[in-house]
């Protein structure tokens, strides 16, 4: 769960983007506002219609057949009454030529509109949170148009499409002459059955092949793919500088993480867990792959191409941990073999079948450590073939133990990532491992693989399927306590990923009767946010968190017994990422 969005939000949005400071006030502090509620098509075009800047427009709970919202106006926000409890189903769909419009709530379930999209999106700084797109037929589930900039799209879950025409779910598309700055954040990708071949079924694709050297800056993190077998590709990128960094590819059989066309693309501290393979390279240059946890892949954990139509060049893989999956692929056998690679500070171990296969002889090779059958000669230098004596932590993922020698093992000559201009800051000098711990400054005292030791955040995934897409279709585990009743209404959180200072929102009427807690991943509470002594009257408390390792946390809060003899409990899961 996250701070819900609004229109007011758009002010941080706005003065980012340089806008002036009376556009902004004019925009967002508009006093004259409304809220409109909604329950049929011909109140939803008449409330467009008659729409002011700022208004509000509520759909009342209820399951909806063939609802066309066409959507031309600026600066609306469109929501549901009830998070979730509004269901458009039939041939209904959502068409968006207005800026700064945020749709929150809805869910898209069992409809049939044949070769159109559930959501098009031309307009911009446009906000698409807490949607559920589930067995539909449908062209794309979300298309972000080229004309489109700033398009957030955060918690939602894209599931099941039920026709398997050539058609991907989400797909963003790039122009030739400004890019894009869309992010994806906290969405889930579920259950898109198929073969695997080139269906064109991927959850997500950002960019087609004549967009290859088009300049995205898209975003994509936080995500949650699992069950995603509808193409071979989970992401397919298409475009120029994009991001994919903190996502999790759990049990995806037949599929992995491609850089198809396009060039500086930066995957960085991901999950690839069980599945296919890890990230295959086919063509551009300057791509990165750092920090990166791959674990039982069972057909290339890396493949490098060897593709004549733009090949391979400057490649750079480093701090990676590979354990207990299949080759990584060189790309030598061709005429177009992949020229500057480097592996740079990785730890391979305990492969399938070989470590590697069809080396080029050309690969650059730092400080790297391999244990298990190689596949290809011993490079001169390197490479140390040594057991890097990992240990299982109690999540069942690997890290270092303390005689491991990956330890202070790392060695100067790898690429810095690059920063693209406009985008959020990205680690360039890899000064954090996989859970965002810190790495020593000096290149010699860092660790091999992935992680740090010791380990002071557990290895695990941050993005799950408890916590990415819409907060009213995760999971809840139910309560041993039979006294707590949980709920989703007692506080609100932001921001959310967060620096250095979280802001809790109160939201219960009774504000003095909460206790408010922060837990780290095993459960250990690192600190209290608030008790009843001192909470009493408050709307909002700032927590000052510059102090905590980056990672994923809870917040917990728990209501003073009622009258009943029941407590509410909520927790919200967050991820402190620096």
């Amino acid at each position: 769960m996250q701070l819900q969005s609004s229109p007011r939000l758009t002010l941080r949005r706005l003065l980012n983007f340089g806008v002036s400071s009376l556009l902004v006030f004019s925009t967002v502090l508009s006093l004259d506002a409304k809220t409109i509620n909604i329950d049929s098509q011909q109140s939803f075009d008449q409330a467009h219609d008659n729409a002011a800047v700022n208004d509000t427009l509520v759909w009342l709970n209820g399951t909806y057949e063939d609802i066309f919202m066409e959507i031309t106006e600026d600066r609306l926000y469109i929501r549901a009454e009830t998070l979730g409890n509004v269901i458009f189903t039939g041939a209904s769909r959502v068409d968006i030529r207005g800026d700064f419009i945020t749709l929150e709530g809805f869910q898209f379930l069992g409809g049939d509109i044949g070769d159109r999209d559930v959501i098009n999106t031309r307009g911009s700084f446009n906000v698409f949170t807490e949607i559920n797109i589930k067995d539909y037929i449908s062209y794309k589930y979300l298309r972000v148009r080229e004309e489109s900039r700033f398009a957030e799209i955060t918690y939602c879950n894209f599931e099941n499409r039920l026709n398997l025409d050539d058609q991907n779910i989400l797909s963003i598309l790039v122009d030739e002459n400004n890019p894009g700055f869309h992010k994806i954040q906290f969405c889930s990708f579920k259950n898109f059955d198929g073969t695997g071949n080139d269906l064109g079924i991927e959850p997500i694709r950002i960019g087609v092949s004549t967009q290859a050297d088009f300049i995205s800056r898209t975003l994509v993190e936080y995500c949650y793919f699992t069950q995603c077998n509808g193409d071979g590709e989970l992401i397919s990128s298409k475009a120029t500088q994009n991001v994919y960094r903190f996502n999790t590819f759990e049990d995806n059989p037949r599929a992995e993480l491609v850089l198809r066309h396009g060039s500086e693309n930066i995957v960085y501290g991901n999950f690839f867990i069980r599945g296919k393979g890890g990230v295959r390279v086919r063509e551009g240059q300057d791509h990165y792959i750092y920090n990166n946890y791959f674990y039982e892949l069972d057909d290339r954990t890396i493949f490098l191409q060897n593709e004549d139509d733009d090949p391979l060049d400057n490649i750079n893989i480093a701090f990676n941990t590979v354990v207990s999956s299949s080759e990584i692929i060189l790309g030598g056998t061709g005429g177009d073999r992949p020229t500057n690679v480097t592996f740079a500070n990785n730890i391979f171990t305990d492969p399938d079948d070989d470590l590697f296969e069809d080396r080029t002889g050309t690969e650059t090779w730092i400080g790297n450590i391999a244990f298990g059958d190689l596949g290809i000669t011993t490079p001169s230098s390197g490479l140390t073939v040594i057991d890097p004596k990992l240990t299982e932590n109690s999540a069942g993922f690997m890290g270092l133990s303390e005689d491991s020698p990956a330890i202070d093992a790392a060695q100067p000559g790898f690429t810095e990532l690059p920063q693209f201009e406009g985008m959020e800051p990205v680690d360039t000098e890899v000064l954090f491992d996989l859970m965002g711990q810190n790495r020593p400054s000096q290149i010699e005292e860092r660790d091999l693989g992935a992680n740090e030791f010791p380990h002071e955040i557990l290895i695990q995934p941050l993005a799950t399927e408890e916590n990415t897409g819409p907060s009213y279709i995760r999971e809840t585990t139910t309560s041993v306590q039979s006294n707590l009743v949980i709920v989703e209404d007692l506080i609100d959180i932001n921001p959310n990923p967060v620096t250095n200072k979280i802001n809790v929102i109160i939201r219960s009427e009774n504000q003095g009767d909460l206790t408010i807690d922060l837990f780290n991943t095993t459960g250990v509470r690192v600190r209290s946010i608030a008790d009843p002594s001192n909470l009493r009257g408050a709307t909002i408390i700032s927590n000052d968190i510059s102090d905590l390792p980056s990672g994923l946390y809870t917040l917990r809060a728990i209501s003073k017994e009622h009258s009943d003899g029941k407590r509410q409990i909520q927790s919200i899961k967050f991820v402190i990422a620096r």
